[in-house]
């Protein structure tokens, strides 16, 4: 059962950058009366024939997990809670793709100059140490330049790694995307940073397995470097990260 639930999802995510730009251009360029249309609409394209009296719809692709997409931008008159918005729960590729083209990239965020941040986690679990699925785990923790210009790139492939279940590979004893909450990206101007969360954070093979195959995902230089942490835990320059790839 686990062998072909990846490589279905394997299939998938073979497919997500290639029909990626040509979904962009066959779902973007609508009026705005389409744009006010659900987005579960948004593929559900019907084409008829030439006699006119049969239609054909599109199936979607679903996705491994459903995901939710979150956003805050820190409001001092608001609590951190307050200002987090549950943005879309995302379940087929052409949804993700519909809902990623219409919000902004990291590096839109970015020149607001203002901090924001991006969650995207798995359907269920709120993006923060509290919640139950998070809280006995860590991150993986990558650090950007304020003027990182591969900002958007990193944070795509971190998305489509996770939506592709490309944290798993056939020969696990157990799929490792199980231990995957969801990821964030956090504008700042003195840095901006992209994380793995992790619902494990004490099995060292694990979480650094995880680590190296992210790395591998996003095709990061082999002189960057990323750290991990618990979650119950604070680094400062003096402290140690847990573990660092």
């Amino acid at each position: 059962m686990f062998k072909s639930t990846r490589l279905l999802s394997n299939d998938l995510i073979g497919q997500l950058k290639f029909t990626h730009h040509a979904f962009l251009h066959k779902h973007t360029h609508r009026t705005m009366t389409d744009t006010q249309q659900p987005l579960a609409t948004i593929t559900n394209q019907r084409d008829k024939t030439t006699n006119g009296t049969i239609d054909t719809i599109n199936p979607k692709s679903p996705l491994e997990f459903t995901w939710t997409f979150w956003y805050i931008k820190p409001d001092k008159r608001s609590s951190w809670e307050q200002s987090l918005i549950n943005l879309i729960d995302i379940s087929f590729v052409e949804d993700f793709w519909a809902t990623y083209n219409h919000l902004a990239t990291p590096s839109r965020l970015s020149q607001s100059k203002s901090n924001s941040d991006y969650y995207f986690f798995k359907k269920g679990i709120r993006p923060m140490w509290e919640d139950k699925a998070n809280a006995k785990g860590g991150r993986w923790l990558l650090t950007c330049g304020g003027q990182d210009t591969k900002l958007d790139e990193l944070w795509l492939e971190t998305l489509l790694g996770m939506i592709g279940d490309c944290f798993s590979h056939d020969s696990d004893p157990e799929p490792l995307s199980k231990y995957i909450t969801g990821c964030v990206v956090a504008i700042r101007t003195r840095g901006h940073k992209i994380a793995l969360w992790l619902s494990e954070a004490h099995n060292g093979t694990i979480v650094r397995e995880i680590g190296r195959r992210w790395r591998s995902i996003i095709n990061l230089p082999s002189n960057v470097r990323i750290q991990f942490d618990m979650h119950n835990e604070t680094t400062n320059g003096s402290q140690r990260p847990m573990y660092e790839e």
